[in-house]
């Protein structure tokens, strides 16, 4: 029974031990991870976005996109291409381009730094319009060599008609103009019909309160006549 003991805390021992050093090794032997120890990519690494001012759409109305290419890597890009060919087939159907161009050329963008234009757009029908990827190729050598492509994001926006535009800027205001209370369309029509019921009950207590006046003084005329008081009235 003795051994029996022993032998059941020299394997305890054992383990604890065993557990020590894969806690200690675990905690103290791996070296922690930094972010500021992260690498950049050699060479360039280049990546293409747009900015927009506007996430809906009016029929008739400017969309302006800031397209930007930059150079996140430590090696310069050169011959640098931008294509919107996807996008440039929809010109004169969905919308058209009013200024900027669906393709650019760069000679060189430097590690670090980056370039930018503008695309102006103008929707032409109302509903969805979906802007599809932009295509951006470079080399690493001013020779020339092999191309690397990066490909931007899809970005997608609602178009509305001039109606639909002026109903959201006076919901917009009836919001702040019925302290919150007047947020979409339909809190609009149930506060329309409210008003319309409380005006009704206003115009049917005003013209209750004026018949009511005109049988008084009709019941007072009779009266008078009944007495005889307004024929003395007219006498004198």
């Amino acid at each position: 029974m003795q051994q029996t003991r022993q032998s059941s805390s020299r394997t305890l021992s054992a383990s604890l031990l065993l557990c020590s050093v894969v806690a200690a090794f675990t905690l103290g032997g791996l070296p922690a991870v930094r972010g500021d120890s992260q690498k950049k990519v050699e060479g360039p690494f280049v990546q293409v976005h747009k900015d927009f001012d506007v996430y809906e759409g009016t029929v008739g109305k400017e969309m302006i996109f800031n397209v930007e290419i930059h150079n996140m890597g430590t090696g310069d890009a050169f011959n640098v291409d931008f294509t919107d060919d996807a996008i440039s087939s929809e010109n004169g159907k969905s919308f058209t381009l009013k200024d900027g161009s669906f393709k650019n050329h760069f000679d060189k963008i430097e590690a670090g730094d980056y370039v930018s234009f503008k695309q102006v757009l103008i929707p032409l029908a109302p509903g969805p319009m979906l802007i599809p990827s932009s295509i951006v190729t470079y080399t690493a050598a001013k020779s020339g060599g092999k191309k690397t492509s990066v490909v931007g994001s899809v970005d997608g926006f609602q178009v509305m008609t001039t109606t639909q535009s002026h109903v959201r800027t006076l919901l917009k205001m009836g919001k702040y103009a019925t302290f919150g209370f007047c947020k979409t369309l339909n809190d609009w029509i149930r506060f329309a019909v409210f008003a319309a019921i409380a005006a009704a009950f206003i115009l049917s207590k005003s013209t209750f309160s004026k018949v009511k006046k005109v049988q008084d003084a009709r019941k007072r005329t009779l009266a008078r006549r009944a007495l005889g008081v307004e024929d003395i009235m007219k006498d004198e």
